[in-house]
């Protein structure tokens, strides 16, 4: 049994020293090459045919935002009485405080360049790639809304921040701190 196992064994080892692995893997370096260049060659045809919606989607992203002619001092300033009431132990102060970051919010879209009659038309403007959190900002101007129209309405300190924070980062997106 044993002799049978090194007769294959010697076998094996006189076939895998003479055999010329050069010849055998030129074939698979050729298809590898075909299909590396096939891939290649569907890359650019996508990156080609995806250029347009990326220059569309960056050039919205640029021309958006940026609030040249803001006074920041002034905005910080409004912005800090808005916090300021936020940290009050008064509940009307958050109701207020909420009120205020829509208004403040509202006339730095006003002053961009925004137009209609309400803020609610000025937000129908703006796309997500222009502000990121435009949901958000939809969902804290229906609070501000039924602060202001529901008689009654109350919220709590954790929904106040929660608001305020939204508007924030909408306006730091938008530079105007």
């Amino acid at each position: 049994m044993r002799t049978a196992f090194f007769k294959i064994y010697d076998n094996l080892s006189q076939y895998s020293f003479n055999f010329n692995y050069g010849e055998s893997i030129f074939p698979f370096k050729v298809i590898s090459l075909i299909i590396s260049a096939l891939f290649i060659a569907i890359i650019i045809f996508l990156l080609i045919k995806i250029r347009k919606d990326i220059e569309k989607f960056l050039g919205q992203a640029v021309e958006s935002i940026a609030a040249p002619g803001l006074p920041k001092r002034e905005m910080n300033k409004s912005w800090q009485i808005v916090l300021d009431k936020l940290e009050s132990v008064e509940k009307d102060s958050y109701k207020m405080a909420v009120i205020e970051a829509d208004k403040i919010f509202d006339d730095i879209i006003k002053r961009i360049g925004y137009k209609g009659d309400d803020m609610g038309e000025r937000l129908k403007q703006i796309n997500p790639a222009q502000i990121a959190n435009i949901d958000e900002i939809w969902q804290a101007h229906k609070l501000r809304n039924r602060l202001v129209h529901e008689p009654g309405f109350q919220i709590n300190q954790f929904q106040a921040k929660r608001s305020i924070e939204i508007y924030q980062r909408a306006m730091e997106d938008l530079g105007a701190f």
